[in-house]
């Protein structure tokens, strides 16, 4: 009997270390998973006025949403969760949405696009919330917003600048100029 415990102490001896390695390993691949899509809350939570929607930091973490949410990968097939499935459906909604044109000429058209891209986009921020476990009412993403006027205004300016130079640039329009004043010539 005595050969049997032995065994089994040195079987526990060898087995607990490798059990503790792979849990060790475990967590911190829930860890890292966990945190990417913490940062990719974070970023989206940041970005998520109409002004900032254009942001760097906003298009990075739209775009790193599919591998967040990717699930796990078991014997060649992929398992996700439910919230994980429905942020990946949210996302493939706004995504195919902001590859629709924006109607430029059409001011009602294009109400109708900024809204329904508001809308799936909170659709999308929301279903990431409940992935990783906060607890967000719809109404709190969508106002609970600081954003100066001066930020928008200052974008538009921006904006105004870029279109008018690369109109000049272009040959579409010329730079215009004005003679206020010709300085009389001093006696020679």
């Amino acid at each position: 009997m005595s050969t049997a415990l032995t065994i089994m102490a040195i079987a526990a001896t060898v087995i607990n270390p490798l059990l503790a390695i792979q849990t060790q390993k475990f967590i911190e691949r829930y860890s890292q998973k966990k945190s990417l899509k913490i940062d990719i809350f974070k970023q989206l939570m940041a970005t998520r006025s109409q002004n900032s929607r254009l942001s760097n930091e906003h298009v990075r973490a739209l775009n790193m949403i599919d591998l967040a949410f990717y699930g796990k990968i078991k014997r060649g097939r992929t398992k996700r969760s439910d919230s994980e499935s429905k942020v990946l459906s949210s996302w493939k909604l706004y995504f195919a949405h902001l590859n629709t044109s924006y109607p430029d000429n059409d001011n009602a058209s294009g109400t109708i696009w900024n809204q329904t891209s508001n809308n799936l986009f909170l659709d999308l921020l929301s279903e990431i919330a409940k992935d990783i476990g906060y607890d967000f009412e719809r109404v709190q993403l969508q106002t609970a917003i600081y954003s100066p006027i001066a930020h928008g205004a200052i974008e538009n300016d921006k904006l105004k600048i870029r279109q008018g130079l690369a109109a000049i640039f272009s040959g579409e329009n010329a730079l215009k100029m004005e003679i206020i004043n010709i300085p009389a010539r001093q006696g020679n």
